[in-house]
C-alpha cells in the first residue's frame, strides 16, 4: 500500500491494507459477485479511473481480490478467500452505521438515505443479506431468487447465514419479485406483512417464504433488539 501508519499495532496494519478511501466500497460491490472494471467505475462515479485502477492493483497484490486472467475474456474482478473473510466485519460496520445515524438527533445524508425509496437494487439485496442475521433459522437451508425492479439476485441461506449474489442462474426453490420501494417501506415498518405480500409475486415452500419475508418485513421484536431505535435502514 502507498501509505502506512508506521505503528506496531495489528489494527494499524489492517488499516494499512484497507483504510484508503474507496477500498471498502470496492469490496462491498464485490460481495454480490464478480464485477468488470467498467461496472465498478459506473457504481462509484466519484472515484476516477486512475484511482480505481490503483485500488484494484493494491487489493490484488495484497491477495484480497483476484483479477481476471488473460484467458478470462469478459470476466470481472472477484473476491479472494481473504476478501470474502471480510464480509462479517463489513456487515458489522453496516449494522453499527444504521444504529449510529438513527440515534443522532441531527439530520444527515446518511439518515435521509434510510427514508428514500430510490436506492440501487444492489444496496437493497445486501440489506436483505444483512438483516437475515437477525432472523436466524440454523436448521433451514435453501436457495431462492429475488427480483428487485427486475434485477435478479440469488440468496443462499445455510447454517443461519445468508449470502446474496447477482444473477439468477442457479436453481432455486423459491422466488420473490418486488421493487425497491416495497422493500424499503417494509424495512422501515411502513408496511404490514399482508400489505407487503400484496405487492410481491411470491412462489415457493411456505417455510422458505416465511423466512425470506421475515428478513424483509420488519415487524418483529428481534429487529428492535438488534438495532435499538433504528427501525430499518439501507446499506
Amino acid at each position: 500500500m502507498s501509505r502506512t501508519y508506521n505503528k506496531d499495532c495489528i489494527l494499524a496494519h489492517a488499516l494499512d491494507l484497507l483504510g484508503e478511501r474507496w477500498t471498502l466500497l470496492i469490496l462491498r460491490d464485490l460481495f454480490l459477485g464478480p464485477q468488470r472494471f467498467g461496472d465498478l467505475a459506473a457504481g462509484m462515479p466519484g472515484i476516477g479511473a486512475n484511482l480505481l485502477s490503483k485500488r484494484l492493483k493494491e487489493l490484488e497484490q495484497a491477495g484480497i481480490i483476484a483479477a481476471p486472467t488473460s484467458t478470462e475474456a469478459g470476466a470481472g474482478y472477484r473476491l479472494a478467500p481473504w476478501g470474502e473473510g471480510l464480509r462479517p466485519a463489513i456487515r458489522a460496520m453496516m449494522s453499527w452505521s444504521i444504529h449510529y445515524f438513527m440515534e443522532r438527533p441531527e439530520s444527515s445524508p446518511a439518515r435521509e438515505c434510510i427514508y428514500t425509496n430510490n436506492l440501487e437494487p444492489d444496496s437493497v439485496a445486501l440489506a436483505i443479506e444483512l438483516f437475515a442475521q437477525f432472523s436466524p433459522e440454523p436448521d433451514l437451508s435453501y436457495v431462492a431468487h429475488i427480483f428487485i425492479d427486475d434485477f435478479p439476485y440469488t440468496l443462499y441461506y445455510m447454517n443461519g447465514d445468508m449470502i446474496a449474489r447477482r444473477g439468477a442462474d442457479t436453481p432455486a426453490v423459491a422466488k420473490i419479485s418486488t421493487n425497491v420501494a416495497t422493500v424499503m417501506q417494509a424495512f422501515r415498518k411502513e408496511l404490514s406483512l399482508e400489505n407487503a405480500k400484496s405487492r410481491m409475486d411470491i412462489s415457493g415452500p411456505d417455510k422458505v417464504i416465511t423466512h425470506l419475508l421475515r428478513c424483509i418485513v420488519h415487524t418483529e421484536t428481534q429487529m428492535d433488539d438488534a438495532c435499538g431505535p433504528a427501525q430499518a435502514s439501507a446499506v
